[in-house]
């Protein structure tokens, strides 16, 4: 072996040698970064002191509002990681509206149907799209002593959870009485094309209350979802919340297994809010009256359009909230028909 032979062996240990210890060094940090408990999410939580990935156990009330008695009960739930002063009057004013829609809403729905029949060959191709649009209102004057705050619960990840009573005709005269708004929509879209199927769905939630000293307390929701993507939008009083995404669990009291445990990267308001709204619209359905049916013949197919409506003023009635692989389920009575979803 020459002196270039082995200058150029020694050359390449020392190369290898480097390259090991800076490999050594990376793996080092990516092992102190993935095991010190110092996750990304935990630093963008501003109000969580004490991060947990353990499953946040909810109040059986929660899933059974109706056990206290006769009359409105509603759940309200504020967003995640909010100072819990702000939180509980965003819970509170959730709460109330939704207590407001059990008394009696409005509610309106439209549907749209396209179907395109082409003939291709021997083949029929068949390409379909649902456009959904649902929404459900409703205003009232209340008083304060028309509602009573009946249990709370704070979670894991700062959410305030509270069980609100709601009585209209507990008033006096000398009580001063407030606008209370409630409005609750949500637009789906299921399209097939060639086999291939797209769905996106926008839900959304808007609660404003007129104080008597004529100040305005508002709590706004939106969700948007496409695929696995999604996007949120929270503001309480006229600013816009932040908070992480993060695997948010929940479970009940009585949870005997794994498949009762809640997951949601959003916190527990917009799942509630959103699978309320989905179930309402799937329950609103049978009250649907078709409206027209249009149909136009081509050369290569037929083209078909068909329109059903529904508008009516109803009761909504949440008698309980279970916990199944992985979602929630309602169950709850529209215009004194009980349609289970379990």
């Amino acid at each position: 072996m020459n002196w270039k032979a082995g200058f150029t062996l020694v050359l390449l240990f020392f190369i290898g040698l480097n390259a090991y210890a800076q490999d050594k060094e990376r793996f080092q940090k990516i092992f102190e970064k993935e095991t010190s408990g110092e996750t990304d999410n935990q630093k963008r939580f501003k109000n969580v002191s004490r991060l947990s990935y353990y499953p946040d156990t909810l109040p059986s009330w929660f899933f059974n509002p109706h056990a206290n008695g006769m009359g409105y009960y509603a759940i309200g739930v504020s967003d995640p990681d909010m100072v819990l002063d702000e939180a509980k009057k965003q819970a509170i004013i959730r709460a109330k509206s939704i207590a407001l829609l059990n008394e009696e809403c409005k509610i309106q729905y439209f549907k749209d149907i396209y179907t395109d029949a082409k003939e291709v060959q021997r083949y029929t191709n068949l390409n379909e799209r649902f456009d959904i649009y649902f929404k459900l209102t409703a205003k009232r004057k209340v008083s304060d002593a028309m509602f009573a705050v009946l249990d709370t619960h704070v979670t894991r990840y700062n959410e305030f959870v509270v069980l609100v009573s709601y009585n209209p005709q507990r008033v006096n005269e000398s009580d001063t009485l407030y606008p209370l708004m409630a409005s609750a929509s949500a637009f789906f879209v299921s399209a097939s094309y060639d086999g291939a199927e797209d769905n996106q769905a926008e839900y959304e939630m808007k609660n404003y209350l007129l104080t008597p000293d004529q100040k305005v307390t508002g709590a706004e929701f939106l969700f948007r979802e496409k695929g696995n993507k999604f996007l949120s939008v929270s503001s309480f009083n006229g600013e816009q919340l932040e908070y992480p995404a993060f695997p948010y669990s929940y479970t009940s009291p009585d949870a005997t297994s794994r498949n009762q445990v809640l997951v949601t990267y959003n916190g527990l308001w917009s799942i509630l809010s959103r699978q309320m709204l989905f179930t309402l619209m799937l329950n609103t359905q049978p009250y649907s009256v078709k409206l027209k049916n249009v149909d136009q013949q081509y050369t290569s197919g037929v083209t078909r359009l068909a329109r059903e409506i529904a508008s009516f003023s109803s009761t909504l009635e949440i008698n309980g909230i279970k916990f199944v692989n992985d979602t929630l389920k309602f169950d709850l009575n529209l215009k004194g028909q009980t349609n289970s979803m379990w």
